[in-house]
């Protein structure tokens, strides 16, 4: 059976599990949840993710959601030869990659502080400028944490990756333009762009999120 993979585009972490479909090269049947007109909130999705939230995923009779546990899974069971490296069977680099998944969650709910999506779709707000600074804080971080490596866990590409990637690049939506400030963030940045799916499955979505804010924030002016 076919992969079922339930996301929203304008979802990071759908995304993120997404990149880790296509870097491992498995065929999938994407199933569109419709956000803003509930679909998340229908019995036949709760079905299958009972909190109602993306990404979610079918594999013949498993049902899954949390997407950094959808990730995991995907590699666990699907990952053969160097694609095993996006999450190694290795302990002692698992569990960089795993301290990475933690730390990448805790970026993506600064950048969601700042950028208060919520309140932009739901209440007619902006984005809160005054919190640009815990935003910043968790890209110094990352930079920081680059050193001289090329991705977060080391010198190979990871899931953790893809899910700092998505998040990090939100900021996109805002037209944010302070990313020359984190020298080895915009180096990793240009790496994680390059990738052959990158396009494929960020392109066009984060051009939807962006045009989808900019119209609720153009409203208010």
């Amino acid at each position: 059976m076919v992969i079922e993979f339930y996301h929203y585009g304008i979802s990071p972490p759908s995304r993120s599990v997404e990149m880790t479909l296509k870097a491992l090269g498995l065929e999938y049947e994407t199933k569109i949840v419709e956000l803003f007109q509930g679909e998340q909130k229908k019995p036949e999705f709760l079905a299958i993710n009972p909190r109602g939230k993306v990404p979610a995923l079918v594999d013949g009779n498993l049902k899954l959601s949390e997407s950094r546990a959808i990730a995991a899974y995907l590699c666990n069971k699907y990952a053969k030869g160097e694609k095993q490296s996006l999450y190694p069977t290795d302990p002692d680099k698992r569990v960089l990659v795993d301290m990475y998944l933690y730390i990448t969650e805790w970026v993506f709910d600064q950048m969601m502080e700042y950028m208060n999506i919520g309140g932009i779709f739901m209440r007619g707000e902006k984005q809160k400028d005054e919190k640009l600074d815990v935003a910043k804080s968790a890209l110094k971080f990352l930079d920081d944490q680059l050193g001289s490596r090329k991705y977060l866990a080391g010198d190979t590409l990871t899931i953790a990756d893809f899910f700092g990637y998505t998040a990090v690049t939100f900021l996109d939506c805002l037209k944010f333009s302070g990313f020359g400030e984190f020298p080895k963030l915009v180096l990793w940045l240009g790496r994680m762009k390059a990738l052959p799916y990158n396009e494929a499955v960020n392109g066009k979505a984060l051009q939807d999120a962006t045009a989808a804010i900019q119209e609720k924030l153009n409203a208010q002016k």
